[in-house]
This record gives structure tokens, C-alpha cells and sequence, in this order.
């Protein structure tokens, strides 16, 4: 790498014998280190005139820098125009203003007063200064003057990288789940009984909004890339879902029906709008969504003890318009295996179990602990009954270590066992008590199963019920 010696001109006032030493020293430690240095001890020759030479010094483009050393007699001087430091100044004011780059006249503080004040002069004041009055720091600040003479930061830019695509993807409109929203507080104090009808206005303008998800004309391989930004993207949507069931709860208007109806239009939009070729994985960003929104469904449902309404759920028979199976198609069918994000763990090397179960998790937030275990009971209640795929808890990797589940724990109350049987599909205690001892029976053909963790690790079958 080529190097080029920098050259620079020393102003100082001749204030004292030891303060001209020091300006000496200084000037031969940077000659030491490569710096050209012109000093009027060196330079200034009888018979020269001092004012050409100050003159030249201080205009001409050879000259890099201009250190101004700033001690008890340069300060006067300059302020008040006076010797030649004064002439001097007269020189430089000009020179200054007009230097663009701002980077030519460099204060050097080589003195303080009793009280820590420097003595900059007023003309420089507002310059950035190097501090070498100090013996602790002046290591450390001959360096940094150092590196601006040699234009080497030691914090350097960083090169101009790409600017983030996302920045330009149309932002999710979701004024009008906003919008009502805002009208379902207001009538959740001031008239409950519209929240009915304000329920299935906010669905219809979500579906809305999530058909806006969808994009056109995208490369295969940059499909992965669109997939996760649009999942980002979503994120304003889950949140408004979330806000959209704790009205409903907080005003007891929630019921199964609704919900059943609002993910089975939902799905409608795994698919595409119009007929045109499309990708398998396309709209994998709209499936994680649906996904999320089941969680987070079941996930209140749990918090709030709507037992009742999330077995109604597990129990439904799904309409959906876009499949055809001869089996009742259920709940586990918006258990989405997205195929996109596989791909991205292979093609960036991703060194994780799963992407799709660390991004629900990475956005799950204050909800994260809820949202594994609620997606674990899932994989218990679907088990418990004729699944048409089953339900994999993909976030059930990020469960802390033995930490317990509410629901599985608490069935030691006889209460509390009566009332979650029914998602259990069991019709007594005892069948409860049955299914969860023969759990692991039923799976012990599914390798990937035996990972997953067992009921009895959160309760004993025998002690439910034994508590009243």
C-alpha cells in the first residue's frame, strides 16, 4: 500500500523557553513518524521575510495541515492581533473560512489554565481540537493526531452496502382493522351488543388485508427472500388479530362459530386469486400467518378458560372450498409444513433445527412461553382424536428445560380435570387419566414423537383428580 508523508506547519507563539522546547519535541517526535514538518526554527533563514513565509505556509496547497498551538501566549496574541502571532492570525482568518473541507487548521491544546480551560483562541473556538496538555492521555491523543495527518480514522466507515429491499415493499395496510378496532373499544364500554356484527366487519377487512400479501412475477430463488420480508411484513396483521379476540373475550362475544368461519375463508388465500401458474411455496408467508393466528387463538382461548369453545374447534368438521378429501378435514390441516423455508435453512446454511419455529417464537415476544405450550397441548389434543394429519409442535424445541405446562399441571384439581376432559376427547376422568398413560404407545412408531415431551413430565396420570 502506497503511503504519502504528510506535510504540515507548525504555529506557535514563542511564549516561554520550555513551551518553545515543547513545540520542538513535538515537532521532531513527527518527524520520527514520518511527518514532513515545517517549524520556523528549521525553516526561517536570516534574510528571509517572515511574513512571505507565514503567507506561504499557511495558503499553499503543499501544506496538508496547520497545527495552531494553543498555550497561554498564543490565545492574547491572536485575540487582540498583536506580534507575530497576530500577523499570523491576520494570515490564517481567511485561509480558515475558506477552507471547505474543514480539515487544514487542527487547534493543538498544549497548556490549560488553573481551572481546566483551554487556551483556544476565539477565531478557532469552534474547531475540533486535539488535547496533548495532558501526560495521562497524551499517548492516546498523539495517535488520533497521528492518524489525521495520515488520514487513517481509527474508526473507519464502513463501505456502502446494499440498500435493503424491504424498505421499498408496499407497507400492509391495515387501516380498516385499525379503524374498527378503535370502534369495537369504544362500544365494548358504550354498547356490548354491536360487537357482533363489528366482529365479522373487522374478519372481512382483515381477509382484506391479507389478499395484499400476495405478490406477482417473482424469481424462484428470490421466492424464499419475499416469503420471509412478507412475514415481516405481517406482523401489524397478527397483531391487530391479537387486539381483535381480547376485545371478544374482555366482552364474552367470543363463539366457535365465528372463528371456525374466519379460518376457513382465510385459507382461501393459500391459494391463488385468479388463475394464473403459480409456485408451491408462494404463499407460504400467508400459511405461516394462518398458523399463527391458530396458535394464538388457542393461546387465549387457554389463558381466559374458553375450554369449551377451543373444543369445539378441535371437534370441527373445516369447509374448505380449495381441498377435497373424503375424510373430515380438521383443525391440523392449518398446520402448514412450508417448503420455502426449508429451502432458505439450506441455501443461506442456516445452523438451526427449524426457521419456521424460530420465527414464531422470535415474534411471540411476552407470549413466547405460551405459545410453545399451547402449540405442544395442540399436538396433545389433535393425537387424542382421528387426525387427518396430526399436529408437530415445530416450536416445542424452545421449551426451557423443565418448565411445566398450566394446564397438564393443574389436573390434579377434580375441578379443573372435569373441565378440560373434553379436549382431551374424553368423556370421563378416568378415559383421561387412561389417554395420558398410554400417550407414548400411540406414538412409538413416529420417531420425531419421542422427542417431543411426554404428558406424564408434566403430570403423573394418577394424581389427577386427587385434589379437590
Amino acid at each position: 500500500m502506497d503511503i504519502t508523508n504528510p506535510k504540515i506547519f507548525i504555529s506557535y507563539s514563542w511564549t516561554t523557553d520550555d513551551h518553545q522546547q515543547w513545540v520542538l519535541d513535538l515537532a521532531i517526535r513527527l518527524s520520527e513518524d514520518g511527518v514532513k514538518v515545517t517549524l520556523d526554527k528549521w525553516d526561517l533563514k536570516e534574510g528571509h521575510d517572515k511574513y512571505a513565509f507565514m503567507e506561504k505556509m499557511v495558503s499553499s496547497e503543499e501544506i496538508d495541515n496547520v497545527l495552531i498551538i494553543c498555550d497561554r501566549g498564543y490565545k492574547p496574541k491572536a485575540d487582540n492581533r498583536s506580534g507575530g502571532v497576530g500577523d499570523e492570525t491576520q494570515i490564517i482568518t481567511p485561509e480558515l473560512y475558506s477552507d471547505i473541507q474543514q480539515g487544514k487548521f487542527i487547534p493543538i491544546v498544549s497548556e490549560r489554565d488553573s481551572s481546566g480551560e483551554n487556551f483556544i483562541p476565539a477565531y478557532i473556538k469552534s474547531r475540533i481540537y486535539i488535547d496533548l496538555s495532558n501526560e495521562d492521555t497524551f499517548e492516546d491523543n498523539y495517535e488520533q493526531l497521528l492518524r489525521t495527518l495520515y488520514k487513517a480514522p481509527k474508526h473507519k466507515k464502513p463501505a456502502l452496502g446494499k440498500v435493503p429491499s424491504y424498505l421499498f415493499e408496499q407497507e400492509i395496510n391495515h387501516y380498516k382493522t385499525q379503524n374498527i378496532l378503535k370502534q369495537m373499544r369504544s362500544a365494548l364500554d358504550k354498547n356490548p351488543n354491536r360487537l357482533r356484527v363489528m366482529s365479522i366487519q373487522f374478519q372481512e377487512a382483515f381477509l382484506e388485508e391479507l389478499a395484499s400479501l400476495h405478490f406477482n412475477n417473482v424469481d424462484f430463488h428470490e421466492l424464499d427472500d419475499k416469503i420471509v420480508e412478507r412475514i415481516e411484513n405481517s406482523k401489524p396483521l397478527k397483531t391487530d388479530f391479537i387486539e381483535f379476540l381480547e376485545i371478544l373475550i374482555e366482552a364474552d362475544k367470543i363463539n366457535s362459530d365465528n372463528l371456525k368461519d374466519f379460518f376457513e375463508k382465510s385459507f382461501t388465500y393459500t391459494k391463488p386469486l385468479t388463475s394464473r401458474t403459480t409456485y408451491e411455496i408462494e404463499f407460504d408467508h400467508v400459511k405461516f400467518l394462518i398458523h399463527e393466528l391458530i396458535l394464538y387463538s388457542f393461546l387465549l382461548l387457554n389463558k381466559y378458560k374458553y375450554y369449551n369453545i377451543m373444543a369445539d374447534l378441535l371437534n370441527a368438521e373445516f369447509d374448505l372450498e380449495t381441498v377435497t378429501y373424503e375424510q373430515e378435514i380438521d383443525l391440523s390441516i392449518f398446520r402448514f409444513n412450508l417448503r420455502s423455508l426449508d429451502y432458505r435453512m439450506e441455501k443461506l446454511n442456516l445452523r438451526t433445527v427449524c426457521l419456521q419455529a424460530d420465527l414464531l417464537v422470535e415474534r411471540a415476544g411476552k407470549y413466547k412461553k405460551e405459545l410453545i405450550d399451547i402449540d405442544i397441548l395442540l399436538h396433545y389434543f389433535i393425537r387424542s382424536r382421528s387426525s387427518l394429519y396430526g399436529w408437530f409442535p415445530v416450536t416445542y424445541q424452545h421449551k426451557e428445560f423443565r418448565s411445566k405446562i398450566s394446564l397438564l399441571r393443574n389436573l390434579k384439581s377434580e375441578k379443573h380435570a372435569e373441565s378440560t376432559k373434553s379436549l382431551f376427547n374424553r368423556n370421563s376422568v378416568e378415559e383421561l387419566k387412561d389417554f395420558l398413560m398410554n400417550f407414548g404407545d400411540m406414538e412409538k412408531h413416529i420417531n420425531y414423537f419421542r422427542k417431543i415431551p411426554h404428558p406424564r413430565e408434566h403430570i403423573n396420570p394418577d394424581e389427577i383428580a386427587t385434589k379437590y
